[in-house]
């Protein structure tokens, strides 16, 4: 049986290269959100969401931590302590050859998710987890998230 499109969305922070300029944080911070509408998903057949993203940063050549961690999670939910669906973490390196932008692309699905009220909505926050300075690392974009939702 052919997967059941349902719907599809997309959160477009940034088009283009340099479009933005927002520094990172220690504490998480939204950077894209979408909701899917589920209504019509057979009750008796799991759905699926596939989704994917990428986020450009920037390390500051002045940076006063010369390796950064940066940890971008999805989550079903609009709070970043909501159910986790995708983690993971980019090493930025200050060593001289890495002052341009640093893309990072992800893609994960969530498999059988309770589909409530008809509408399941997706954050993704990002943080530097080394936390020291702000202007350590910028999101520069392009930054963009999609999401699907099929029925099975």
């Amino acid at each position: 049986m052919a997967p059941i499109f349902l719907d599809a969305r997309t959160s477009q922070n940034a088009s283009v290269p340099n479009g933005i300029n927002v520094a990172t944080t220690a504490s998480y911070v939204l950077w894209a959100q979408v909701g899917l509408t589920v209504t019509a998903a057979d009750p008796s057949i799991p759905i699926r969401v596939e989704f994917n993203g990428i986020i450009t940063l920037k390390l500051n050549p002045s940076a006063s931590n010369f390796t950064n961690l940066i940890e971008i999670i999805v989550v079903r939910g609009t709070d970043p302590n909501s159910t986790p669906i995708y983690s993971g973490v980019e090493t930025l390196v200050l060593n001289g050859s890495e002052f341009g932008p640093q893309e990072y692309t992800f893609a994960a699905s969530d498999y059988d998710p309770p589909k409530g009220s008809g509408l399941l909505v997706y954050s993704v926050f990002v943080r530097n987890v080394t936390g020291n300075s702000e202007s350590d690392v910028v999101r520069v974009g392009p930054e963009s998230f999609n999401a699907i939702a099929l029925g099975n």
